[in-house]
């Protein structure tokens, strides 16, 4: 999850009643591969993907209200993409980087403005193209990009980009290659990437990022590998995994990770099994899956909120964006 959603959440509903999985208002067309993020004002941004199996990359860009409980066309992109990394910065705009275009991928990096609705192109990602790799935004409004495939081959290659300067600044690298991982920024400031295919095999394995001295540290691993799976981090601080591919079937167990007691749980499952779909936390602290694909070639538009049994707010999350704690 990116730092607005992290600061937006700050604010969480205290919830006493029980697990809750919602049903929402379905995307306008079925959709997975594609990147999601919460904005500054609450609502979630969802960003290009596929609507078809094998067919071409969407430019199509929607945006959800949880208050209205509506979707909202929005500018699209210049070029369809999927299996990007997106997230949310800290001056509202969203960063989305590299991903598949056709039947290749790239080093382009796009801004997308909620305040003007426009799309800006920014300085292409190092070392080449890339895709299926993690990414979240950091409390400095910097961006984490680990791992994925860059030209052709897995790789442990981590990037930081800076809205200020407009550039990109290599990283300590990963302890192993990685890609179809997901990850998600946590109160304390550090960053959770979780399994995927690691060092050429599929692995629960879990690694902690700590940007204040650039190294990686093993963590709890996954009860089980996960990959296609959704990624973000609740209200409560916790990191919510969800759904994915695991022992080659589509899955629909749901597991939050406590960085207090570094452990796993699992929690009420998803009303289907599905990979490739979005997730970002909102406002609430409550967490947003959209669309996917449920089973063989069958993509869905299928929304569904996860509510957790209970979310208190973190103390210090604010600091990760100031300017939102005091609005």
């Amino acid at each position: 999850m990116d730092a607005v959603a992290y600061a937006l959440a700050s604010n969480a509903t205290i919830y006493d009643s029980p697990e809750q999985i919602n049903v929402k208002t379905a995307l306008p067309d079925n959709r997975y591969k594609h990147g999601q993020s919460t904005l500054a004002d609450g609502t979630v941004l969802v960003v290009g993907g596929y609507s078809v199996y094998g067919g071409s990359e969407l430019t199509s860009v929607l945006s959800y209200s949880l208050v209205t409980n509506a979707w909202t066309a929005k500018a699209s992109l210049a070029t369809g993409r999927s299996g990007m990394g997106q997230s949310t910065l800290d001056d509202g705009t969203v960063l989305v980087t590299a991903g598949q275009f056709g039947a290749s991928y790239s080093t382009n990096v796009q801004s997308y403005n909620p305040t003007t609705n426009s799309w800006t192109t920014k300085t292409a990602i190092p070392p080449g193209a890339r895709r299926y790799h993690g990414q979240s935004t950091l409390a400095d409004g910097t961006v984490l990009v680990t791992g994925g495939q860059v030209e052709g081959s897995y790789t442990a290659d981590v990037r930081s980009y800076s809205r200020l300067t407009n550039s990109w600044t290599a990283k300590a690298s990963l302890p192993a290659t990685r890609a179809y991982h997901d990850q998600s920024t946590l109160a304390d400031g550090t960053v959770l990437v979780t399994s995927g295919y690691v060092s050429g095999s599929y692995s629960p394995d879990v690694q902690s990022y700590n940007p204040t001295t650039n190294s990686w540290t093993t963590k709890t691993p996954l009860p089980a590998y996960r990959t296609g799976f959704g990624q973000s981090t609740l209200g409560n601080g916790d990191v919510l995994v969800a759904g994915g591919i695991g022992s080659g079937v589509t899955q629909n167990t749901v597991y939050q990770y406590s960085p207090v007691t570094n452990s796993w749980t699992t929690r009420t499952s998803m009303t289907v099994g599905v990979i490739d779909f979005g997730q970002s936390t909102l406002a609430d602290g409550s967490a947003l899956m959209t669309g996917g694909q449920i089973s063989g070639l069958t993509l869905s538009n299928i929304v569904t909120q996860f509510v957790p049994a209970s979310i208190e707010s973190t103390p210090g999350r604010a600091a990760l964006l100031g300017y939102l704690a005091a609005t």
